[in-house]
């Protein structure tokens, strides 16, 4: 267990991802967005024919004791030449009790989606998702200095909370764009015992758009922009470019509007491999206070329909 000085670490970063980060439903931003696309847009499943796992783990401002850390895992598979399922996973968790993190949401969904063809090189495709939402929050079981800590007093509550999402997305051979609602909680009443919980399972929408431009028969260059929007919070935006080798390796630099930049590179390791890397640094708190995340990734590829042709790169 802890004592009071990590204490007030905790409720400090509780208060950071409160703020800066919005403190959605499973928003933790991702510096290399594009490789979990299924989980921000369920018309993103089905895109590529083929199954696909991914799987990302991000370590947010490492530098720090008891940071929030956000893992997710997620799956999907056509069903046929116009539909497709999907699943995801998602945790955050922030701090560290010896056996479980004092904060942490917790969602799992499942997803289907339609895919149609308006003419050549433009396709079309809409998502919806169902799921389930846990939030908890466990701050009364540190052990502080101080028996009576009003840190510690009414701060200790859980709720579960069924979801609903969805989203439409428009692309072809070298481009796409959708905007989406990852997930929205369905809550009977908002607030139980003086706690918001339709602020802690706040819904956010989403719009995410990218190009890919061939330079040469080796290289290309790939740009992407994602934006958020919370209710009653500023708009986040990323932008992205990324100089493509073949389809064997990526390097790229990503910017966020709260001033956070990222150095990202992925790299095809056989057929069905790819393993990604990102490392973001920027500023906090007083925007002085160096901070520096690490997120690491693993996508698995397997395209087992005896239809051969892809209707989309797998550049996004």
């Amino acid at each position: 267990m802890m004592k009071l000085a990590n204490l007030k670490t905790i409720i400090l970063t509780a208060f950071i991802v409160l703020t800066h980060f919005g403190y959605g439903q499973q928003a933790a931003l991702n510096a290399q967005y594009d490789m979990i696309s299924s989980i921000q847009n369920p018309a993103y499943n089905g895109i590529g024919r083929s199954l696909r796992v991914d799987a990302l783990s991000r370590n947010q401002w490492s530098n720090f004791p008891g940071t929030p850390k956000y893992t997710a895992l997620a799956f999907q598979s056509p069903l046929s030449r116009d539909f497709a399922i999907g699943a995801n996973f998602q945790t955050l968790a922030v701090g560290k009790f010896t056996s479980a993190p004092p904060l942490s949401m917790t969602s799992a969904a499942a997803d289907i989606a339609y895919h149609t063809q308006l003419n050549k090189n433009l396709f079309m495709s809409v998502g919806l998702r169902l799921g389930v939402f846990n939030f908890s929050m466990r701050i009364t079981q540190l052990i502080a200095d101080v028996p009576s800590d009003v840190a510690q007093v009414g701060n200790d509550y859980n709720f579960i909370s069924p979801t609903v999402g969805g989203g439409i997305m428009a692309y072809g051979k070298q481009y796409f764009i959708g905007v989406s609602l990852p997930q929205f909680a369905v809550i009977p009443s908002n607030i139980v015992d003086n706690v918001n919980l339709g602020y802690n399972a706040r819904s956010f929408y989403m719009l995410n758009a990218g190009f890919v431009q061939p330079l040469n028969k080796i290289f290309s260059l790939k740009t992407t922009i994602q934006t958020r929007m919370y209710e009653g919070l500023p708009l986040l935006l990323d932008a992205n470019i990324y100089m493509l080798y073949k389809d064997l390796f990526t390097m790229g630099y990503g910017y966020r509007s709260t001033n956070a930049h990222a150095i990202m590179a992925l790299l095809r390791v056989n057929e069905h491999f790819k393993i990604m890397y990102a490392y973001e640094f920027g500023k906090v708190y007083d925007n002085k206070t160096q901070f520096n995340s690490n997120e690491f990734g693993l996508t698995y590829t397997l395209n087992h329909s005896k239809q051969k042709v892809i209707i989309s790169p797998r550049h996004y």
